[in-house]
């Protein structure tokens, strides 16, 4: 079965070794705030959703990553609605996210009901498509295999 819980310091090493997109001692600090979560099954870390905010109050989900030998279970969709869940109790009406328009991720967030919010066009890089969703505070996390702390 599936766990999804907030990371914890002794999931350091593992989110060291898979994400190589945060300095090691900004992820520490991710870590201790509590923006990091953590998909397990049978207590082994198979996968990752790591948020910030974005102008300092819209959760902005800055990576999701289940490991390839877990993919196509749904695991990152639990990571995103469970995600959504905390970030709507928090207060929040809305979340963002981003990915390259040359990524199929795009096609993961629209098929949640994320909406294009903008692109950010930077220098001899693909351009970075923004998207939004508003939160439904009446969403229910019901998947029998997977348990949320």
């Amino acid at each position: 079965m599936v766990n999804i819980r907030v990371a914890a310091q002794t999931d350091l090493p593992f989110l060291r070794e898979h994400d190589s997109h945060i300095a090691a001692e900004e992820l520490a600090s991710v870590i201790q705030r509590g923006r990091i979560l953590v998909a397990e099954d049978n207590g082994n870390p198979i996968g990752w959703l790591r948020w910030g905010l974005f102008w300092d109050e819209i959760p902005f989900m800055n990576m999701l990553t289940v490991l390839s030998s877990n993919r196509g279970q749904g695991i990152g969709r639990a990571l995103v609605t469970d995600w959504e869940k905390r970030m709507s109790r928090a207060g929040h009406s809305q979340v963002l996210t981003s990915t390259l328009a040359d990524e199929s991720a795009q096609n993961f967030y629209r098929a949640m009901g994320y909406t294009d919010a903008g692109v950010l066009l930077l220098p001899g890089e693909s351009s970075e498509i923004f998207l939004r969703r508003d939160l439904d505070t009446t969403t229910d996390l019901t998947d029998p295999h997977i348990t949320h702390e």
